[in-house]
C-alpha cells in the first residue's frame, strides 16, 4: 500500500455549500503508535473547519504536505456541523472553565468542541477492522438485516442506499459510513466491530504509516 488517499470519497459526502454554515472538522493528527521512539508523540498539529468540496480542494496540498513531514495521519468528521451551535458550545466551555478557575489554551476548547459537537445529521462510523473480503460483506449484511427489520418497506427498494452512506478505506479495512441501525443486531453478531457515533475517518494517511502495516 503506497498512501491512503480519501479526498475524492470523503468529498462525495459534503452536500453542503459555504452559504450553508456547516462545516466538517479536518485534524491533522500525529499518532503515538506511528512513533514508538518518540516520548510523547500523540500529538495535534493542525486542524480546519472545512465549509465546502472547493475549501477541501484548496486545503489538499497543505494536508498532505503536513502528513508527509510529520508522519501523521489527517482524519475528518463524516457529518456537517453547525457553526452557529459551535459558537454556541464554545461559549459554554469558556464560561465553565472561567467559573471553575480552569486557565486550558483556547485553541484545545476549539478543536474539543469541534469534537464533541454533534453532526446535523446522524452519520455513523462502522470500523470494519479486516481485509477479508467475506467477512466485510457479512457485516454489511447484518446491517442491512437490522436495516430491514427496523424498515419493512424498504424489502423491495435497494437497502444499500437506504442505510450505506459511504465506504472509506482505511490501513485495517473500512470505514462504513452509515445511517442509524439497531446496533443491537450487530453487535449480537459481531461484538467487536465498533460503531462510533459522532467519529472521524481517514482522510490521507502517508506511505510512509501505510507501509509498516
Amino acid at each position: 500500500m503506497t498512501t491512503i488517499d480519501n479526498f475524492d470519497l470523503i468529498k462525495g459526502l459534503m452536500d453542503f455549500k459555504e452559504s450553508d454554515n456547516l462545516f466538517m472538522h479536518l485534524q491533522i493528527l500525529r499518532r503515538g503508535k506511528d512513533h514508538p521512539d518518540l516520548p510523547a508523540a500523540n500529538k495535534l498539529i493542525k486542524s480546519w473547519l472545512v465549509r465546502s468540496r472547493e475549501h477541501l480542494d484548496s486545503l489538499k496540498e497543505e494536508v498532505v504536505f503536513l502528513c508527509e513531514h510529520y508522519k501523521a495521519r489527517a482524519y475528518i468528521s463524516c457529518a456537517p456541523k453547525s457553526i452557529a451551535k459551535l459558537n454556541t458550545l464554545i461559549l459554554r466551555k469558556l464560561a465553565d472553565n472561567l467559573h471553575t478557575g480552569n486557565v486550558i489554551n483556547p485553541w484545545h476548547v476549539f478543536n474539543s468542541a469541534c469534537g464533541e459537537l454533534q453532526g446535523v445529521g446522524k452519520r455513523w462510523v462502522v470500523d470494519v477492522d479486516t481485509k477479508d473480503r467475506l467477512t466485510a460483506l457479512s457485516i454489511e449484511a447484518v446491517i442491512d438485516m437490522a436495516w430491514l427489520k427496523a424498515h419493512p418497506e424498504d424489502a423491495d427498494k435497494v437497502r444499500e442506499e437506504m442505510w450505506l452512506i459511504g465506504r472509506i478505506p482505511t490501513l485495517n479495512g473500512t470505514h462504513l459510513i452509515t445511517r442509524p441501525f439497531n446496533l443491537q443486531i450487530l453487535h449480537q453478531n459481531y461484538p467487536d466491530t465498533e460503531v462510533k457515533k459522532n467519529g472521524l475517518t481517514a482522510l490521507y494517511v502517508p506511505q510512509c504509516i501505510c507501509e509498516k502495516i
